[in-house]
């Protein structure tokens, strides 16, 4: 008797097809990866702006951040820059681009596009690391950075320089190999989401509204102008307030670092890259030079330096203008202009700039001219 052949029989299901687990870890994936793009989509429109006007690169300087956005947004609007003005809180608060740019058409006839972009609490250290990296961006055609006689001392401005550079989008965009760096650069998604990492500190809604007023107040062009206006600005700080005492006692030694003039010959070699680059200097209250003594030998001594210093690097330096043109009411305080002040100084410094250009054939620099 013949043993029967027994048929294989099949379930309906192969052997190789996914489990329900492995498919539904497919679909979570798939749909992340939708809601990833979704999001990312959402985040480069105008309607994510109005929403989320704070957009963060993972910088603890929001002012910083406000500037690169907004200096992203003129470019988009106007198809480029052509000046950009760099500096400290003074230039931030003391020059409206727009005047600036209006006054040097009416005298020169050159139409130029012109970005405040000095930032609070920098030394010339970091803003040769930022003049480089807009260099490289935005290919300006003239750089007109603001430098002063803090900028040179080696005490002044280290830890913030230090906290400043030490992020992962400066080290991604200066050429390291920076995961979250890239992501902070790349993804319109991670910059909205950014603002709100530090959601759970108690103080993160008044921070949060707080640099949201401060997105609205500076202009596309740059210009963040300061309300406040000043009170005895022409009294000299109290050599016997504690805090003052401190700032005191760092420049009884005053002397120009050779790592800070490093800094600004670094600037200015950016002309081998065919911007334009001129230094000059915002006119302070003379109460402001009390910290580097009283004959006033060291402030002569440094705007001497620093002119040879521009010259030598095959530059021009322009000195401030004469402090009395600016009204005592037009300043925060000795060395920062409010929105009185501003516009003032915007006017003179224009037909300075405009005098070169006329006078010297040193002008102004567009983006296409240098390249």
């Amino acid at each position: 008797m013949s043993t029967p052949i027994l048929e294989p029989t099949f379930s309906g299901k192969s052997p190789f097809q996914p489990s329900r687990l492995i498919r539904a870890i497919i679909w979570g994936v798939l749909v992340f990866l939708a809601l990833c793009v979704g999001l990312e989509a959402f985040a480069r429109t105008s309607v994510s702006r109005e929403i989320f006007p704070v957009r963060s690169l993972g910088s603890y300087h929001a002012q910083f951040e406000i500037k690169w956005f907004k200096l992203q947004e003129y470019v988009q609007q106007h198809g480029g820059v052509d000046v950009i003005l760099l500096g400290n809180s003074m230039v931030n608060t003391g020059i409206d681009p727009d005047i600036l740019a209006a006054d040097y058409k009416a005298a020169t006839g050159q139409e130029l596009r012109i970005f405040n972009f000095g930032v609070e609490g920098l030394t010339i250290a970091p803003v040769s690391t930022l003049a480089q990296i807009l260099n490289e961006k935005y290919h300006p055609g003239t750089i007109l950075v603001f430098t002063e006689i803090r900028d040179y001392s080696a005490l002044n401005g280290n830890e913030t320089a230090a906290q400043f550079l030490d992020n992962d989008w400066f080290r991604y965009t200066l050429g390291s190999k920076d995961v979250k760096g890239w992501l902070y650069a790349s993804s319109a998604a991670a910059q909205v989401i950014l603002p709100f990492r530090n959601w759970s500190a108690s103080g993160f809604l008044d921070t949060y509204i707080k640099t949201t007023n401060r997105v609205d107040n500076t202009t596309a062009s740059g210009y963040d102008p300061d309300q406040q206006t000043g009170i005895n600005i022409n009294i000299a700080p109290d050599p016997n307030d504690p805090v003052e005492k401190e700032i005191y006692a760092m420049f009884a030694q005053y002397e120009m670092d050779k790592g800070r003039i490093q800094d600004l010959e670094s600037i200015i070699a950016l002309q081998n890259e065919g911007v334009r680059v001129l230094v000059s200097e915002i006119p302070v209250f003379p109460t402001y030079y009390a910290y580097f003594g009283k004959s006033g030998s060291v402030v002569e001594a440094y705007h001497q330096q620093i002119a040879q210093i521009v010259a030598d690097n095959g530059s021009i330096y322009l000195p401030a203008v004469n402090y009395r043109l600016v009204p005592l009411n037009g300043r925060v305080d000795n060395h920062h202009l409010n929105y009185k002040g501003a516009p003032v100084y915007s006017q003179l410094l224009a037909q300075q700039l405009a005098d070169l250009c006329n006078q010297q054939q040193i002008c102004l620099q567009s983006a296409t001219e240098g390249k």
